[in-house]
């Protein structure tokens, strides 16, 4: 799918039909934005028209959705397609290293990667559920492992958190990279796959089988660092930052808003997204879902520094390669933190 097909207008003509060069009237100003397709990660996104927090900012925001690509995000908001994106962390920061004019607004969603094993490999391991984090990764020691391509964003994490527990993803473990999610399913299933690794939304949809147990979930906090480790950002041009200031001010603020009720008010939300972008989805599933979701989003639509540093450290390519990056510039002074 072209970029132009996502949206089909110029930055421009978005801006001057909104109202934001020359506002009209006091009506809600026409938004398009672009996400991933409903999911945890997207939850905070979603959550803002269906609350109604766009049109309490003045905006009336339309989602366009990118399937699972945050590439196509990206080229979407430098072609002026849609005003923002909300890609995933690596590919935004590998974006702007490449030299795409960015700018990070904040981010949405922390570490929300599962592990599903399955019920034989859980019994052969021997490993507790609610062992020690680090005793259940290194449980994963000789095991097929099921997960997304490499260089995603899943991939990257689980690399870094194997090694990190001590176990070498070229020697101790077999990955097997899969575009495909309900590959990931059918293999874990049908057994090729002794756990899958990806994101919260996805591997569960195993459980609706039988198929296995969550061995690890970084959304319900599992795993330590989230809020170092986050997921998903907001971005922008550069441009429309530096002309359209109170856009920028604007959108936050409703995403802020739409943040603090998937925190404090997740019962509720939860419900709501169900009931408009899930109703499809096996009830079992949700419910580990949404329910483990506790530690899935930060308390802010901030990108701190500690956040930067932790993709730039685990990025294939290794950090030297972020030399002529800098974290001030990139990202906007309201979403700076440590």
């Amino acid at each position: 799918m072209s970029v132009m097909r996502i949206a089909g207008w110029s930055l421009a003509a978005m801006l001057m039909t909104s109202g934001f060069v020359h506002a009209q009237s006091d009506d809600p100003k026409p938004l398009k934005v672009i996400s991933s397709l409903p999911s945890a990660g997207a939850a905070v996104t979603f959550t803002v028209p269906l609350r109604g927090y766009d049109k309490a900012h003045g905006l009336a925001v339309d989602i366009a959705q990118s399937g699972g690509s945050s590439t196509l995000q990206i080229d979407a908001v430098l072609a002026g397609s849609v005003m923002f994106g909300h890609p995933g962390t690596a590919t935004a920061l590998q974006a702007i290293r490449e030299g795409a004019d960015l700018k990070i607004l904040g981010a949405i969603a922390k570490n929300q990667m599962v592990a599903v094993i399955s019920n034989e490999a859980l019994k052969k391991s021997g490993v507790s559920l609610t062992a020690p984090i680090a005793d259940r990764i290194k449980a994963l020691k000789g095991m097929t492992i099921g997960t997304n391509p490499v260089g995603s964003t899943y991939t990257q994490m689980l690399t870094y958190y194997l090694k990190q527990y001590g176990l070498d993803p070229e020697k101790d473990v077999r990955l097997v990279g899969m575009t495909d999610s309900t590959a990931l399913i059918t293999g874990i299933e049908q057994g090729r796959f002794d756990a899958i690794v990806s994101a919260s939304g996805v591997v569960e949809q195993a459980l609706s089988l039988d198929a296995g147990q969550i061995l690890f979930s970084g959304a319900r906090g599992d795993i330590p660092g989230g809020e170092s480790s986050v997921i998903v950002v907001i971005v922008a041009r550069a441009d429309t930052v530096e002309k359209y200031p109170d856009l920028v001010k604007a959108y936050r603020a409703a995403m802020s808003d739409s943040l603090e009720a998937v925190n404090d008010d997740h019962a509720q939300t939860g419900r709501m997204l169900r009931e408009k972008y899930f109703a499809k989805m096996d009830e079992k599933v949700w419910e580990a879902v949404w329910n483990n979701a506790v530690q899935a989003f930060p308390e802010e639509v901030k990108f701190g520094k500690s956040a930067f540093d932790f993709w730039v450290g685990i990025d294939p390519k290794g950090p030297e390669s972020f030399k002529n990056v800098d974290y001030q510039k990139i990202t906007v002074p309201e979403a700076q933190a440590k």
